[in-house]
């Protein structure tokens, strides 16, 4: 399990998780309030009505919300809990294709997004192992350049008395 800190793809798909979260908490909710802003005959529900839906997108929602949260842990488990959630909101998404196309379309591609951040964007363990190798480096490198060696300091300060240059402060 990593432990080191969050990085760029963990912030950007933590992010998208939140926003699409609250967004589908905003569209369940607009669901259950006022089923008939989604205009879709009969024919076109699948197997509920929209205030059912509604009430299970706004679940959906808060939990997307939260797990893009968990993300932000770096963890395993936050990711594969990731990519599953962001795959099965691409299907509840196609639930709302009829009534909103555009948006559903949007919110299929951000999922697309997700997962393609939690798996291919991701870095390797190897290679965070190899950075966190490399800043050890740089850090200790950095460090060493700005320490003064002990025998140079006390070598400058006695070729300064030798040659009468001493300074003193008054």
């Amino acid at each position: 399990m990593r432990t080191t800190s969050a990085n760029g793809w963990q912030f950007f798909v933590a992010t998208l998780m939140i926003v699409i979260g609250a967004v589908n908490i905003v569209q369940g909710v607009v669901a259950l309030m006022t089923p008939g802003f989604y205009a879709v005959t009969e024919a076109g529900m699948l197997v509920w009505e929209y205030g059912a839906w509604g009430a299970l997108l706004a679940l959906w929602g808060a939990v997307l919300v939260v797990a893009g949260l968990a993300v932000l842990s770096g963890s395993t488990w936050a990711r594969v809990f990731g990519v599953v959630l962001a795959s099965l909101n691409i299907l509840a998404q196609l639930v709302f294709l009829v009534a909103m196309p555009m948006w559903s379309i949007i919110a299929i591609a951000v999922n697309v997004l997700v997962i393609y951040g939690m798996t291919a964007g991701w870095p390797s363990e190897r290679e965070m192992m190899e950075h966190e190798r490399q800043e050890a480096a740089y850090r200790s490198g950095y460090q060493a350049a700005h320490e003064a060696p002990r025998g140079a300091k006390a070598a400058q300060g006695s070729a300064e008395k030798a040659s009468g240059r001493e300074q003193t402060t008054g």
